[in-house]
Formats: structure tokens, sequence, C-alpha cells
């Protein structure tokens, strides 16, 4: 090395994060933590962290919260120490944690704190899920969706991810509503005027997602109870509903993976389109009447040239007893079709 050159540590440079392993869950709701080395703050702000065995976050919390709750969505930050060791942090705050500036904390990951199935309680209509930390919940900088990981589960390791509840409105107004996966609020829904084919998937790439394949649909849903006609035990699913649940409310609706209502509620509507009548047998048409729907309706956007398109959805709806489950599927409506029983549930690449 010559005279006069530097020698740049990696986590001297402003945005480096290098963790040796991943956030994990731990034994009981408790965390591992991996060591490795982060920049906070920007340039010359380099810190290493520790790693810990079975941490607490309750214990090491900003004092946004004393205990987990269903449906709590958690954060961990680094947070600068004069002692050049960064400490770990939980917050329920997903910008900062209190007492914090973007200037002294990183966020570093987070958990999801929900309902869990085990995979030797699959379909099991007698099992009623406890709550914990999720495992396939659990994220941090280096294993995570594309997208904000907050209300997502694991679903392909490696590959995707899966929001755990029926989406909600979050925030924006159209066409920039970015909605959310969250307990026990209302799920978004034809009721609020969005179209299938053309407003959907709109609302999922504005939170940087996609619909689900049916195929993918399956992954997530695995181990729910199907539904039944006369109660709500084990999926929103009565046949004398009248309408949605919120989020959440049937508590053995939830899948081995931890996604909730996969079955009941709402249907879960895929990407999957087909045609239902060959060329041999109905003309080609052009369609415009079939783009005049959803919120856009009042808008000029050009006609269809199609058959007759159907999609796939899956999982089932509010009203329709024992046909709810993990591998319901339903392909009757055409993509201009408004309905109140149609929800949303968005899936994400790994990074």
């Amino acid at each position: 090395m010559a005279a006069g050159d530097k020698v740049i540590i990696p986590a001297q440079a402003a945005g480096f994060a290098s963790l040796f392993g991943h956030i994990e869950k731990g034994t009981g709701d408790t965390l591992n933590l991996p060591e490795g080395m982060l920049n906070i703050g920007g340039n010359t702000k380099g810190y290493l962290v520790n790693p810990a065995t079975d941490w607490d976050p309750v214990t090491n919390s900003d004092g946004s919260f004393t205990a987990l709750a269903l449906g709590d969505d958690v954060y961990l930050y680094a947070v600068q120490d004069a002692s050049g060791i960064a400490q770990w942090v939980a917050s329920k705050n997903s910008t900062v944690p209190t007492g914090y500036t973007a200037d002294n904390s990183r966020k570093v990951g987070g958990f999801h704190y929900g309902r869990y199935r085990p995979a030797s309680e699959r379909y099991n209509k007698a099992f009623d899920p406890g709550t914990q930390i999720l495992p396939n919940s659990c994220w941090d900088l280096q294993h995570r969706p594309k997208c904000d990981p907050t209300g997502m589960v694991e679903i392909i390791p490696g590959r995707l991810w899966a929001d755990i509840y029926l989406n909600s409105e979050g925030s924006g107004a159209w066409p920039q509503t970015v909605p959310e996966s969250r307990h026990g609020v209302t799920p978004l829904s034809g009721t609020e005027g969005y179209s299938r084919y053309l407003d959907l998937p709109v609302l999922a790439a504005n939170a940087g997602k996609r619909l689900p394949f049916l195929n993918e649909f399956y992954v997530y849903a695995d181990g729910t109870p199907e539904g039944n006609d006369g109660d709500n035990d084990t999926a929103w699913s009565a046949t004398t509903n009248s309408d949605r649940a919120s989020t959440g409310s049937v508590a053995k609706a939830v899948s081995c993976l931890g996604v909730v209502d996969a079955a009941g509620n709402l249907w879960d509507p895929c990407i999957d389109l087909h045609d239902v009548a060959s060329e041999s047998s109905v003309d080609y048409e052009w369609d415009r009447p079939i783009l005049e729907s959803g919120k856009d309706s009042g808008e000029l956007r050009g006609e269809l040239y199609h058959v007759r398109w159907r999609f796939f959805m899956a999982g089932g709806h509010w009203d329709i007893g024992v046909r709810c489950g993990s591998r319901c599927a339903y392909s009757n409506y055409g993509p201009g079709y408004v309905n109140s029983h149609t929800g949303l549930r968005c899936v994400c690449d790994s990074l």
C-alpha cells in the first residue's frame, strides 16, 4: 500500500449491510439474531452487530409495546452505540424506533405475530390455533420479499412471499391506493367498486406485488380446514352470512403457512385466465362495455378483443358453506365483472 492510500472498511460506506445468517424465530416468542456489519447514518458510520440467541423483543422494545398481540407487526432496528457495537431494538414503529432518528437507527428486519397451525394439525377442524411469532414471517435486509415485508409470510423458500391477510384499503386515493395486509380490518372488495380484471392488478402493483397464480394459492392455502354450511367455526362461510367479515375473524381459518382466510370470507383472485369458447363455435369480437367497469368506468380505454374470457378465483366466499376450502376454485365470471364476493391477496418474489 502506497503512502496516502486509504483503506475503506465496508461498513463505513453509506448503505452497507452484511449479516452472517438470518433473523429467525427462537424458543417461544424470541428471536435468534445474526452477527454482521452495518452502516447506520451514512459514510464513516460503520458498526458491528453481535449475534443473540433467544432474544426477547418485548424486554428489548423501545417502549412502543409492552406485550405481543395478535396481528402485531414488529420491526427490528440496529441503533448507534458509542462502543462501536450497534444495539438491537424492537419497535412497532415502521419508520424509526421511539427515541431515535433516521440518522442513528436503521431498520434491519421484523416479524409478524399471528395464528399458527403446525403441519401436524393440517386440515384438523378441531384444532384451535394459538398465537406466536410466525417463523416464516421473519425477515431481514438479505432475506425478504422485494416489496414491504409487513404482513407477509414466505411460502416458497427463497422464491415467493404472500400476504397473510386479505387486503384492506391503505393510504392514497385511487389510482394511487396502496392495499395492506392487516388483521382485524374490513377487506376491500367489489363493494368499493374494484373490477377484478381492471383494478386489482393496479392495486397489487401499487404495493410492489402481483396477484397469485392458482397453483400458488394451493401452496399458501394448504392445511386450511374446509368451511361449514351451518356455522363459521372453521371459516367465514355459513350459508346464512350476508356480508364479508373483518380479516382474521375466524381463529381456525389459517393455513399451515400462516395465511388467514384462504377459505371463506372473500375469493382470492388469481392471474390465471382462459377462454370458455373456441374460435370455431363463437367468433372473436371487439368489446367496449367490458372495459367500462371498475374505478375508471367513465374513462375511454379502448376495446378488448376476445371470445369469452373467464379467470380463476380460489378459496370461496362468505356464504357458500362447505364449498369453501384450500382447493376450492371458480371460473365463471368475466373480466368486466365487479362483485362484492371478491377480495385481494397479493404475492411478491423474494429479493
